[in-house]
Order: structure tokens, then C-alpha cells, then sequence
């Protein structure tokens, strides 16, 4: 029977923590939707395969639920694990999720009841114990990263990006849109370079508050290395980003914010000069419907010190 609903799951390092989180998430339905895990192990190296699959026998007592489970031999990173679990997925509804979360009671019945193919739907990410709670994101410019918006919004609110963990798009316009950028490295701004290409391609993305997603946030200092360990990817993928959209004057302005911001900033500079970028910006351009420019219009956006968009 073909699945409703594919959670898509990107995995690296963790451990025993994926069957809980395909116990809880099945556990949250009230419909009688078929849900398919779709798992990809982006090269463990602590056993998370072999912890899962060890518990699939447990897992597939709960009714209506299917598991799928891919590794790959080399760490290809969050954009690209989340690329092959979509390839994978057989339902025509894709929740983009992480390994470590809960969803909300009802959760799938909001997800089915609004899934369109015009359309990229961002949940309500809350953190547990803290009284976080994060309704999509916003773009900061020229960093080209992203701020939590923590204001409550109602349902269909427009928002700039949706969190990658709290995600929901249907397979086809995932596939119009061609996925995650397959040039963005390891980890760092892939989720708002997916979100502003689905604005200027004509989708819409707009806030579903009514699904929240509890995620379990690194430690302060778990985090602090991992993002130590992320930030020479980071820099050079921000650096993609902006050059991919920005007119010349706000590459201008990303350039010049990152030569003074960043170490690491003539390293990927480098790594840009030598990749598909511009390649990839007039591919992008000659199938946009909107601009950029439409786009910081639209929002009404700023960069991070208040001046306008150039």
C-alpha cells in the first residue's frame, strides 16, 4: 500500500535515538495514515544502522507504518543525505525532519488537510524545558543566514524560510524545484537557498503552526564544536548562496561582509571560483519567475544594519 505521508531522515552518529523518534512520530497520528521512515545513515560511525535496523521488528508493530534504511559510504552531508532519502520516498507528501524530535499530537492530519504543490509548509520548531519556540525563519543579509521568527503566526502567514527539520513538501514540487543544491557542502545555508528558490519560482512558503516539532537541540558546547568544525562549509556555502540571487551590488556588499567577518573567507572564496556558481545562477535565472528584488520587496527586507537591499 502506497504511504500518505514519507518522513524523510537524515542520520549521522545517532545512535539509539532514531527509534524513538520513529515510535513517537508514529504514535502522534490521529488519522489512519500510512507513514513511511525513510532513513538515511550518512556514514555513521557509531552503529546507528545497526542499532535501528535491531529495533525495526519492534518498530513495524505499530500499524500503518513502512521503514526504509540507506547508508551511505562517504559523509556527504545534511542537503545531500536529505536529496537521497527524497529520491527514496514513495509518498507524494515529504516531511523533512531530523533524527532527534517529536511532532505534535494530530500532526498528520494538518500536514494532509494542507499539503499543496504550490506550496513549502513550515512547521513550529519548540525546544523542551525552555519555552523556545520558533515559527519559521527570517533572512539576514549579507550574512545570508537566518533568525528564528519567535513572534506567534497564524496559519498560511507568509515566512521567508522553512526549518529543515520542520519541513513539509509535497514530492512534486520538491522535484520542480530540483531539491537541495547539490553544491552546497556538508552544512550551512541549504535550507534558505531552498526556501528563496521556491519563492522566486513561483511556490509560496507560509507557516503551519499547528505542527510543532520538538527538537532536541545540541548542548551549548556540543555546539560550539560542531559549529567550529562546520564553519569553513558554511562560510563558502553563504558565499554561494548570496551570488546565486544578489545583484551585483549586494555580492559586492556579501563579499566585503565576509572579508571582514571571516578567516576562512579567501579559502572559500577559492573553492567558489572553481564550482558551477555561475553556471548555476544562470540556470536558475532563465527558470525564476520572480527576482530577488520582487522578493526584498515583498518582505519588506533590510540587511542586518537596517539599510536597504541594494
Amino acid at each position: 500500500m502506497r504511504p500518505d505521508v514519507s518522513v524523510l531522515i537524515p542520520a549521522r552518529n545517532e545512535g539509539s535515538r532514531l527509534s524513538g523518534t520513529i515510535e513517537a512520530i508514529a504514535g502522534a497520528r490521529t488519522t489512519d495514515a500510512r507513514v513511511e521512515f525513510v532513513i538515511v545513515d550518512d556514514a555513521s560511525e557509531d552503529g546507528t544502522v545497526e542499532s535501528l535496523v535491531s529495533a525495526v521488528p519492534r518498530l513495524l508493530e505499530q500499524p500503518r507504518i513502512d521503514i526504509r534504511v540507506c547508508r551511505l559510504d562517504s559523509h556527504a552531508g545534511i542537503y545531500g543525505a536529505r536529496n537521497q532519502a527524497a529520491g527514496l520516498a514513495t509518498a507524494d507528501v515529504l516531511f523533512m525532519t531530523d533524527a532527534h524530535v517529536r511532532f505534535s499530537l494530530g500532526w498528520d492530519e494538518h500536514v494532509l488537510r494542507n499539503a499543496r504543490t504550490d506550496r513549502i509548509h513550515a512547521a513550529t520548531t519548540t525546544q523542551e524545558g525552555t519555552g523556545f519556540r520558533g515559527f519559521g525563519c527570517s533572512l539576514v543579509v549579507p550574512l545570508m543566514g537566518t533568525a528564528w521568527n519567535r513572534e506567534p503566526l497564524a496559519s498560511s502567514t507568509p515566512v521567508h524560510v522553512a526549518a529543515c527539520h520542520a519541513t513539509v513538501v509535497t514530492r512534486e514540487l520538491f522535484e520542480r524545484l530540483g531539491g537541495y543544491d547539490p553544491g552546497m557542502i556538508l552544512y550551512g545555508a541549504g535550507e534558505p537557498e531552498l526556501s528563496i528558490r521556491a519563492w522566486l519560482h513561483g511556490a509560496d512558503v507560509v507557516a503551519l503552526p499547528e505542527v510543532e516539532v520538538l527538537h532536541r537541540f545540541k548542548a551549548r558546547e556540543e555546539m560550539s564544536d560542531f559549529l567550529s568544525s562546520m564553519r569553513p562549509y558554511w562560510v563558502q556555502n553563504c558565499l554561494r548562496f548570496g551570488l546565486l540571487y544578489l545583484s551585483e551590488a549586494g555580492c559586492l556588499q556579501l563579499l566585503r561582509h565576509y572579508a571582514r567577518a571571516s578567516p576562512f573567507f579567501h579559502s572559500a572564496l577559492r573553492s567558489i571560483e572553481r564550482s558551477d556558481v555561475w553556471e548555476r545562477r544562470r540556470y536558475l535565472e532563465a527558470r525564476r519567475v520572480r527576482s530577488f528584488a520582487w522578493f526584498a520587496q515583498r518582505f519588506g527586507l533590510r540587511t542586518q544594519s537596517g539599510a536597504p537591499i541594494p
